[in-house]
């Protein structure tokens, strides 16, 4: 679909009484969609902060009090550290397509109804001071980046939790069997958690209603 395949299909007005144009009604949802997804980003945010931070302090507390062979509990806690770092950067990468997404309708969408508003960016000029000054810098890439050192930080972890590795010590298979579980659901996150977006299959099925007398 080219710009002008695209602005067709927001063509003419709603039947709604007012006959309010296509293009400014779905501007509005576009508008609000997207402001609703950055509430949704932040609150995501938090749940993985939450969770994480939950992660750390209990590594924090076993390392510090741990009597004998807890190196177990070492590794589980790094473990659920890395899998919910990971997959909190798969969720930001998410939110910010269909942020993009919303973004990317608003562009197409204004210079049909108010004209480039929000594609026209209002910078100050002059001197600047570079420690207070605003900065074009991208909330949603930062917090992307941080993940992943988050991410590698607990490897760290693990491989700390692991430690000594030798070939001539005899496995230990509740250690291999943490590794395995979380790298089977880190890829699960990977392949599975992909959003399904060219083609939408559905299946209606009817149901009755009655009230009983």
């Amino acid at each position: 679909m080219n710009q002008q395949e695209y602005e067709k299909k927001f063509a003419g007005t709603i039947p709604d009484g007012e006959h309010t144009l296509k293009a400014e009604k779905a501007l509005d949802l576009a508008l609000d969609i997207r402001k609703f997804e950055i509430e949704l980003y932040w609150k995501r945010a938090t749940y993985f902060w939450t969770f994480i931070g939950a992660a750390l302090a209990g590594y924090a507390l076993v390392y510090k009090t741990s009597v004998g062979d807890d190196s177990w509990l070492l590794l589980v806690f790094s473990n659920l550290g890395f899998l919910f770092s990971i997959a909190w950067y798969l969720v930001n990468r998410g939110s910010k397509f269909w942020q993009n997404n919303w973004e990317r309708h608003v562009d197409l969408l204004e210079d049909l109804v108010i004209g480039p508003l929000y594609k026209t960016i209002a910078e100050g000029v002059g001197s600047k001071n570079p420690l207070t000054s605003p900065g074009q810098y991208s909330v949603s890439k930062i917090n992307q980046i941080l993940s992943v050192f988050i991410s590698l930080f607990w490897v760290l972890l693990i491989f700390k939790s692991l430690w000594p590795i030798s070939s001539s010590l005899e496995p230990n298979w509740f250690k291999v069997g943490v590794l395995v579980v979380t790298v089977s659901a880190v890829s699960c996150l990977l392949y599975f958690g992909k959003s399904s977006n060219k083609e939408t299959k559905t299946k209606l099925t009817p149901r009755s209603f009655c009230v009983e007398p």
